[in-house]
């Protein structure tokens, strides 16, 4: 069962069913942007009827909210809970994700699919740090759900998928666009699967157009609602900074973010970033006018602008909570999380220097002249690239820490590599090098816990 895609599915579903109606939220938890979304999800219904262009919320794309509409169209007809129907749509994500779009891109890329035993890794390790996203109307999974099946249909021969391709890239942009930054990753990895140059002007065209199609939508929207004549969701209310423009301020000025419902710290769990705040203090308005404002800001800083993406990068994969909404500041069990977790991220990081060298020494190992993978990556990457600069939450760097997890899942052989030390003299320095790894990470997380702040320091939309 687990070496079909449709056996696959069905585990995952039947995983997330069973297990997201225990998981302890009531519907009084069901707040924050997943109530946004929940209520967004209404504005297609507004003053009657239904249509796309009655959606008028500049900050969100309208697919999103439009996603959300089988949930509570289901909560309409059964009389169940928006908190129920929201478990029904991620467990639905989670079969999605796992059952499909991580397996299928894995055989794409690595040129070989991933087996069953190495599958059930994977949906352990994600069900260890990620399972309570999935209770959540969020825009996260369904996003990289959407991006990864895109490159799945980007790396087919055939024009119908460049279309298909098209069509999911642009509803992942639509509803998190950051991930306009995958696009270059995505063209390439058209390119690249298709050879012949009649084909790949047919993918090309199908990937204009499938863009098109979702897209054209939110052209309409913004040119009705707000008198701009862009596809791309705005992510700014007109004559405001835009959002990504203010995150550059509060990147510089907190270091990590976490939604809270922990009743000590309502709302919002803050860590501040002193270096960055007195920075900050040197600026006229406290704030950054202008992306050219920000740019000569890093420049005039480089090394403590380099230091702080660092930071935000680890904050980005220290994975403290398995939920978007904490409800104890130290959970039990999270001890452990944290600890495995920085050990899948010395792992992994052992593992990509080790395929870099690998590659470097050889290019005829055909695992690693597949074509399509660095076309991958680059799609991957350059989403969790751009959002180094700003206030660092750890959904942000998904499918960075997905390709981790899953990297590991994939490629590791424990019993071969302990093997291939050979001395034990080997062994113990592994060993120490590993238990100074974690307690370097253990450290540096620490460093920025206490600098937590009150939830009344936390920046405001």
């Amino acid at each position: 069962m687990v070496d079909t895609m449709r056996g696959r599915f069905l585990l995952v579903l039947a995983l997330y069913a069973a297990y997201l109606p225990l998981s302890g939220y009531t519907v009084g938890q069901f707040r924050f942007d997943a109530a946004e979304y929940w209520e967004l999800s209404l504005k297609f219904t507004q003053g009657g009827g239904f249509s796309l262009l009655r959606f008028d919320d500049p900050l969100r794309g309208y697919l999103g909210p439009l996603l959300i509409m089988p949930a509570r169209l289901l909560c309409r007809i059964t009389g169940c809970s928006m908190l129920t129907g929201a478990q029904v749509l991620g467990a639905s994500w989670a079969a999605l994700l796992f059952g499909v779009a991580i397996p299928q891109l894995w055989a794409q890329v690595a040129g070989r699919p991933l087996a069953g035993a190495r599958w059930l890794i994977l949906v352990g390790l994600a069900f260890i740090f990620w399972r309570d996203y999935f209770n959540f109307t969020l825009s996260d999974m369904p996003a990289l759900t959407l991006l990864l099946l895109a490159l799945v249909a980007l790396g087919r021969r055939e024009w119908k998928w460049g279309l298909v391709g098209g069509l999911l890239l642009a509803a992942a942009i639509n509803i998190r666009p950051v991930y306009v930054a995958a696009l270059p990753g995505c063209l390439w990895l058209l390119l690249v699967s298709c050879q012949m140059p009649v084909l790949r002007w047919r993918c090309l065209a199908g990937l204009v157009l499938g863009m098109a199609l979702v897209l054209l939508p939110q052209w309409l929207i913004n040119r009705q609602h707000f008198q701009q004549e862009t596809p791309l969701v705005l992510a700014g209310f007109p004559g405001s900074q835009p959002l990504y423009l203010k995150q550059l301020t509060w990147g510089t000025r907190f270091q990590r973010y976490e939604s809270s419902m922990v009743p000590a710290m309502p709302r919002s769990l803050i860590y501040a970033d002193p270096a960055g705040q007195r920075e900050l203090l040197l600026e006229s308005s406290g704030r950054f006018s202008s992306y050219n404002h920000y740019l000569k800001h890093a420049l005039q800083h480089p090394v403590a602008t380099g230091w702080r993406y660092c930071r935000h990068l680890f904050n980005g994969l220290d994975l403290r909570f398995p939920t978007p909404y904490p409800r104890q500041l130290h959970p039990p069990g999270q001890v452990v999380l944290r600890l495995l977790n920085y050990s899948l991220l010395g792992l992994g990081a052992w593992l990509a220097a080790r395929a870099v060298w690998r590659r470097r020494k050889s290019e005829k190992e055909q695992v690693l002249t597949i074509p399509s993978r660095p076309a991958a990556l680059l799609a991957l990457l350059l989403p969790c690239l751009l959002v180094l600069p700003t206030l660092m939450e750890c959904r942000f760097l998904l499918p960075l820490h997905m390709l981790v997890i899953t990297i590991i899942a994939g490629t590791w052989q424990p019993i071969a590599c302990w093997r291939a030390l050979g001395r034990p003299l080997r062994r113990v320095a592994v060993l120490g090098f590993w238990g100074v790894w974690l307690w370097g990470c253990w450290q540096l997380s620490e460093s920025t816990a206490r600098q937590l702040r009150p939830p009344s320091e936390a920046p405001q939309e």
